[in-house]
């Protein structure tokens, strides 16, 4: 059990990586969890967290063994290097698309305000240019 317990954790740390990483693409950032404009925004922990799931559940999809009495593995399982690479890249993947599924999210929310609100020259050129966020809050701030 010792050795899953390990190779878990190593996949869990490179997925956490990965994830962790894909904080700094895009507007997000490194911020806690916040609602801001009405949106919640889950930050860098959710990011992170999603990395981990997904390294974990693709490492843990690979696998041929099957766990016997007391979480031992039968056959033993070892962890290769290309794996953890692997659970990198699975990571920042996962993490970029709950990240794309917030923005997505936003967006929506932005184009429902803005529709429902007199044109804005200068919203509509911040809305166009800005982060999701700022969009949204060019939009709620329309007339």
């Amino acid at each position: 059990m010792h050795d899953l317990v390990v190779d878990l954790m190593a996949v869990a740390t490179c997925g956490a990586v990965g994830g962790f990483v894909n904080v700094f693409i895009g507007d997000s950032g490194l911020h806690l969890p916040v609602i801001e404009e009405g949106v919640f925004r889950p930050g860098y922990v959710g990011v992170v967290l999603v990395g981990i799931v997904a390294a974990v559940g693709a490492w843990l999809a690979t696998q041929g063994s099957a766990l016997t009495g007391g979480f031992v593995p039968s056959p033993p399982v070892t962890l290769r290097l290309s794996e953890l690479s692997t659970a990198i890249l699975v990571g920042f993947g996962g993490a970029r698309w709950f990240k794309s599924e917030g923005e997505t999210t936003i967006f929506r929310k932005t184009a429902a305000v803005a529709a429902s609100k007199a044109a804005d020259n200068e919203a509509a050129a911040t809305i166009a240019a800005g982060t999701p966020i700022q969009a949204l809050t060019a939009a709620n701030r329309m007339r």
